[in-house]
């Protein structure tokens, strides 16, 4: 079985504006990472869920963000969003692109801007990393990085991004 990281939408646009109150349920929705059933048939996904590697002060602890149930065919992507279960929220820019949409259930930004992150598919039953990749500190406001390697990179700027 191979389920793959593929892209992320770390920062979505006015995410970093909005600290300052409440995110929307969309602006929550427009932060998600997708990964791929890249198997040949479809895996049931009773058992495995999506980590992130966590910045706390000065230091990094691997956090569950949800579980999956169900079934993905060959070929597939799973959209995960921030936020609770809304999916009538959902811009269109960032519903296309995915097969199935799931949500945290946490009502908060999940991926850190600052340091970067690390998205990682694991499976509990196993207690295995099935495939993880990183994305690096400040993205751009609205970049979509995609897969390239063990990365997930967007196209460079000005800030080296």
């Amino acid at each position: 079985m191979k389920l793959t990281i593929i892209r992320i939408q770390p920062n979505p646009a006015g995410k970093d504006r909005s600290l300052s109150r409440a995110p929307t349920p969309t602006q929550l929705a427009a932060e998600w990472v997708d990964w791929r059933n890249d198997s040949a048939t479809s895996v049931n996904l009773a058992g495995f869920s999506l980590w992130h590697r966590a910045h706390s002060g000065n230091h990094w602890s691997w956090e569950s963000i949800t579980g999956f149930t169900g079934t993905v065919g060959a070929g597939e992507i799973v959209r995960v969003h921030s936020g609770k279960k809304r999916e009538r929220v959902i811009a269109a820019n960032d519903f296309a692109g995915a097969n199935h949409h799931i949500f945290t259930g946490q009502d908060r930004y999940i991926w850190n801007n600052r340091e970067g992150d690390t998205p990682a598919v694991y499976n509990e039953t196993k207690n295995e990393t099935i495939d993880s990749a990183s994305n690096d500190p400040r993205p751009p406001e609205g970049a979509v990085p995609n897969r390239q390697g063990n990365k997930l990179m967007g196209r460079a700027n000005a800030a080296g991004w």
